[in-house]
C-alpha cells in the first residue's frame, strides 16, 4: 500500500486509539501487525524529524518557538517535503465490522486507508 509520511503518522495514532479496545483476537492481531509495520516507517521519519529539528534548533528559543521568519518557512518547507514522502508499506486491511461499535470517528479518520466497509 503507499502511503505518504504524514499518512503513517496518522494511521499510527488511529491505532494507538485501538490497541487496548476489546476487539476479537484476529483483529487485535491485524491491529498489533500494522502498528509493528507502520511504526517502522514513522521510526525512519522521526530520525530524518530530529536532524531538521537540530540542524534548525539555533533559531529557537528556549521553548523551541522560532525566533527567524526565514528559517522557520525553510524549516516548514523541510519538514512539509518530509511528509509528503511516499512509502510502500504492506498493511492488513481492518473491516469496519470488525472494530466494534464505541471506535471514535477521530480514530476513525486517522485509520481510514486501511478500513474497508462491509457490503
Amino acid at each position: 500500500m503507499k502511503l505518504t509520511i504524514q499518512d503513517a503518522y496518522d494511521i499510527t495514532q488511529g491505532l494507538k486509539g485501538l490497541l487496548d479496545k476489546e476487539l476479537p483476537t484476529s483483529v487485535a492481531f491485524s491491529i498489533q501487525r500494522n502498528f509493528k509495520k507502520i511504526g517502522e516507517e514513522v521510526g525512519n521519519a522521526n530520525e530524518v524529524r530530529n536532524k531538521l529539528a537540530k540542524k534548525y534548533k539555533e533559531f529557537t528559543d528556549d521553548d523551541g518557538y522560532f525566533t527567524d521568519d526565514k528559517k522557520k518557512s525553510e524549516y516548514n518547507k523541510e519538514l512539509n517535503e518530509l511528509m509528503r514522502q511516499e512509502i510502500e508499506v504492506e498493511l492488513n486491511i481492518l473491516k469496519l465490522s470488525d472494530l466494534g461499535d464505541y471506535i471514535k470517528p477521530r480514530t476513525l479518520g486517522l485509520i481510514e486507508k486501511i478500513i474497508e466497509e462491509d457490503e
